[in-house]
């Protein structure tokens, strides 16, 4: 028997209406197939008609039968089957479109989602809200190039003007880098994230902004009037600075000038004490002069220092940094206090140094020598050594002595303004008025040079500076040997003394003519150029003040007197005016000095180089 075309019914048919006819199709088919083998089967018992052909042919469609009936159910079951998982799928998708849409709903940032042709898929109502005055017009299938041209249109965005934030926003579209910012015209910020989609689309995320901008304008504003605030205290600041600057530039002039006004008078104290000192004297009156003598030195100490320190913390002094060694400060010191040591009874060693420092040397000498008088003022009888150390890139120089020592507690204490400590001396001259450590304090901080104190009750102390190493040597005066008195020398010598003061004039007469010394004396220039020409021979030496009446100079002085007697004459500077500046209009003048008050052996030193 010929086989029977058979159509294989497959599951998965979208439609189960369309489905299902078409199995009724195939069913009315294998029907008309079944009576048409029925029919034949008939002609054929007919032509035969055989019993047994008839049974056998009747068991053969029998089996066909059942066969395509089984094949029927089976693609009927599938056909069930697939159209379940077809409402089930269909039924979840549905769910998940409906949740995906409630997401998108109750986020709080805009979100709108364009397909590969820039065409607008869906959007949320917070996205729609951003654009009120065109939110109807916003539907599903706009191109976005529309929307935004509707947008700029109807002018929801404030700034910029609505062409360039076009331009801008079509130009951020097409490279999609960082994000957008958008300034609404109701005042709302909105900051615009986007990104592409793997099928090509863009998903653009709208969130707004606006408290953080808010936020940031309140800040700057308070940065603003904060920034304000202090160029208003800063100016009030630099104006009280300039105040502060002003009034201890006042007060440096004031003490400078009160100090030149004290100076004075015991500038002529100090001559007549010293003239009294060279005349034959009872015991007690000699006594009583020394004692006078000591009394005025321990009044010029105490002005000297308050004059440095006034110096210094008005910053008058500036620091002139060099390279030197350090034999050009130690040697004279050894000097200037081996008489010191000798009549105190102390064995006083100072070990040289080669070694060279970078610092300003008068201001190092300055500390340095307030140690060393300090230690010989407190140690009685005992040792005093000065000695350096190297120390990583630095010099540390120290003053040992073996006096009573300082307390742990008041180490920090003896830097203070008359500070002393209640130490037994060998003399009441010698406790000192409490301010050479103050000044050492000042200097060393102003110089940077660190400055430690080594103390043990009852066995000694040590004060140290470091000061940094040098690269260059220079060259530096030997120390000046103290000239030894020599009376018979100035005898009969002719000197010029030119003073504005008479009580200074008085002493300095009194005091050189105790050396036998013939004085002619003017309280001014003019009266000075008259003397002159009123003497036989010019004089030997000119010894003038530099502060004169009515603004004249010493120094200008002397340039006169010199003019008129056609010769440079060695002349002697004395002035209360320490100043550098001062220093070096002298020296370019050719002219000494000395400070007041002056000390008689200082002079005569000084007249004895100058006339020998």
């Amino acid at each position: 028997m010929a086989g029977i075309p058979t159509r294989s019914l497959t599951a998965g048919t979208i439609d189960p209406a369309d489905r299902i006819a078409e199995l009724e199709r195939e069913n009315a088919k294998l029907q008309r197939i079944n009576k048409v083998l029925m029919d034949r089967v008939e002609r054929s018992m007919d032509f035969q008609g055989g019993a047994f052909s008839l049974f056998q042919t009747a068991i053969v469609l029998e089996q066909k039968i059942r066969e395509r009936t089984l094949e029927l159910e089976r693609a009927l079951h599938k056909l069930e089957d697939s159209n379940r998982d077809l409402a089930r799928a269909k039924e979840l998708a549905d769910t998940m479109r409906t949740r995906l849409f409630e997401a998108i709903e109750s986020v709080n940032e805009g979100f709108a989602l364009f397909d590969s042709a820039d065409r607008l898929v869906l959007c949320n109502r917070k996205y729609l809200s951003y654009w009120p005055s065109v939110a109807g017009r916003i539907q599903a299938g706009i191109r976005f190039n529309d929307l935004v041209a509707m947008v700029a249109a109807a002018g929801a965005v404030s700034e910029p003007p609505p062409d360039v934030w076009l331009r801008e926003r079509m130009e951020h579209r097409h490279d999609l880098k960082g994000v957008f910012l958008n300034r609404l015209s109701d005042g709302r910020w909105i900051q615009v994230n986007e990104r592409r989609t793997r099928d090509g689309g863009i998903v653009g995320v709208y969130t707004d902004i606006t408290v953080i901008k808010r936020e940031e304008e309140r800040r700057r504003e308070s940065e603003q009037a904060e920034k304000s605030a202090l160029m208003m205290l800063n100016d009030q600041l630099q104006q009280a600075k300039s105040q502060a600057d002003q009034a201890n530039l006042s007060k440096t002039r004031f003490i400078a000038a009160a100090s030149h006004d004290l100076l004075q008078p015991l500038n002529a104290a100090r001559l007549f004490v010293s003239a009294l000192a060279d005349l034959e004297q009872p015991a007690g009156n000699a006594e009583l002069v020394d004692n006078i003598d000591l009394a005025l030195a321990s009044v010029e100490d105490l002005l000297s220092a308050l004059l440095d320190i006034s110096k210094l913390d008005a910053g008058a002094v500036t620091p002139e940094l060099t390279d030197f060694p350090l034999r050009g400060i130690l040697a004279p010191l050894a000097t200037e206090y081996a008489a010191v040591a000798a009549e105190r009874g102390i064995d006083l060693k100072v070990v040289g140094s080669g070694a060279v420092v970078r610092s300003d040397m008068r201001l190092l000498r300055r500390i340095v020598q307030n140690f060393l008088s300090n230690a010989l003022r407190y140690v009685q009888g005992g040792r005093v050594v000065v000695g350096c150390r190297r120390t990583g890139d630095g010099i540390r120089i120290e003053v040992w002595d073996n006096g009573p020592g300082i307390p742990r507690d008041k180490i920090a204490e003896i830097f203070q303004e008359f500070r002393r400590l209640d130490t037994p001396v060998t003399k009441g001259r010698d406790r000192g008025m409490g301010l050479g450590l103050a000044i050492v304090d000042r200097v060393a901080r102003m110089l940077d040079h660190p400055i430690t104190v080594r103390s043990e009750p009852g066995r000694g102390s040590v004060f140290a500076v470091t000061v940094p190493r040098g690269t260059e040597r220079r060259a530096v005066r030997p120390a000046s040997i103290a000239a030894r008195p020599m009376t018979n020398r100035l005898a009969g010598t002719s000197v010029l003394v030119l003073d504005n003061e008479p009580a200074v004039v008085a002493g300095m007469e009194a005091l050189l003519r105790g050396w036998a010394c013939d004085v002619v004396s003017a309280t001014n220039g003019d009266e000075a150029l008259a003397m002159l020409s009123g003497m036989p021979q010019p004089p030997d030496l000119l010894i003038a003040d530099y502060h004169l009446d009515d603004g004249a100079l010493g120094v200008n002085e002397v340039a006169r007197l010199r003019a008129a007697c056609g010769r440079i004459l060695p002349a002697v500077i004395v002035t209360a005016n320490r100043t550098p500046e001062l220093a070096d209009e002298a020296k370019a003048a050719g002219c000494l000095v000395l400070n007041k008050p002056v000390k008689p052996a200082q002079l005569r030193a000084v007249m004895s180089g100058l006339v020998g």
